[in-house]
């Protein structure tokens, strides 16, 4: 496990690639023109902005989560999940990059209603955002319970998990997901819908500055405000998918650690998914259904701004832990 895959060399390949095409056209269309909006200069500072909210929108518990749930299953399924995080990250930003770019060109039907609360286009995002996101990760702590289940009963092959649970709606249900996503490209699909809810602060925060250094300057120009904030958001989570994965494919290369190592990880898996899920629905059950029940609306009100560096976190713990566990077990052994 010390090489990376081939197809983890061309994910990171395509983030460098990102990342220079960015900052080129940055240097390019953007510094020699010194477009000035009153006091501020649209400058390396604004790019920067551009920059680190895409990285920090990576590290939003439900990126974390979709990213971590995708690469268990498709581990469980022998396939390499290097990719999962790339083509997240590509379906969430094609949506982040239309709608910038009709910020920037004035659509005033789209303009208007940026950071507005009570325009429609909020309303909509309010419900749409949280509700795809939160019954992905359900379905996916669905389909990861299922194998868990199989884990447990020593099946070997957990690459079926409807297998793992009894009939009815549920297995069919964990049955169709685990058949749809089968492979690492059908993220961006998934990326796709979760970016159409586009009510997360960062989002928000680029379209405004976008709408702004797109009354100052060139569309083309503007443009590369969200070019750049893409390269951050696909940096991060294509990083965290290459890494997810080589910690997943670890847990199969040792017959002795892949029972315990592999429940662990999947429990945390499905825990993660299980939290983001259910407070996601809450919310939408308590902004957009008017359900003032306290338990819903305590779950709802649940702050999930650092849970995704909590779940990289606890992740990157459960592999620190038992590779240290086998490595004294190997002294121990010689």
């Amino acid at each position: 496990m010390n090489r990376l895959t081939p197809t983890s060399r061309s994910v990171l390949i395509t983030i460098g690639a990102l990342l220079v095409v960015g900052w080129s056209l940055f240097a390019i269309l953007v510094l020699p023109g010194g477009y000035q909006a009153g006091a501020t200069t649209f400058g390396i500072g604004l790019a920067l902005t551009a920059f680190i909210l895409g990285i920090r929108h990576a590290f939003d518990a439900d990126h974390i989560a979709a990213i971590d749930n995708a690469a268990r299953k498709l581990v469980a399924d022998g396939r390499d999940p290097s990719s999962v995080g790339l083509w997240f990250a590509f379906g969430h930003s094609t949506v982040v990059l239309v709608a910038v770019g009709l910020v920037t060109a004035g659509v005033g039907a789209l303009t208007s209603q940026i950071g507005v609360d009570e325009s429609p286009l909020a309303a909509f995002t309010g419900v749409w955002g949280p509700t795809v996101s939160s019954l992905f990760l359900l379905t996916m702590a669905g389909v990861n319970l299922a194998i868990l289940i199989g884990l447990y009963r020593g099946r070997h092959a957990v690459g079926d998990p409807g297998r793992a649970v009894s009939g009815g709606l549920f297995t069919a249900v964990i049955a169709r997901t685990s058949a749809t996503l089968d492979t690492p490209w059908k993220m961006f699909i998934v990326g796709l819908l979760f970016g159409l809810g586009f009510d997360t602060a960062s989002t928000i925060a680029l379209m405004l500055i976008a709408g702004g250094a797109g009354v100052v300057m060139p569309w083309y120009a503007a443009m590369v405000l969200p070019l750049l904030f893409t390269a951050g958001m696909v940096m991060c989570d294509g990083v965290n998918s290459i890494v997810t994965a080589r910690i997943y494919r670890w847990s199969v290369d040792d017959p002795a650690r892949r029972r315990r190592y592999n429940a662990t990880l999947i429990s945390i898996s499905i825990s993660v998914a299980l939290i983001v899920g259910t407070v996601g629905l809450c919310g939408v059950l308590v902004d957009a259904l008017g359900v003032t029940w306290a338990p819903v609306a305590a779950i709802a009100a649940t702050d999930l701004d650092s849970f995704g560096f909590i779940i990289v976190g606890a992740i990157l713990l459960a592999w620190l832990t038992s590779w240290a566990l086998s490595r004294a077990a190997r002294s121990r052994a010689a």
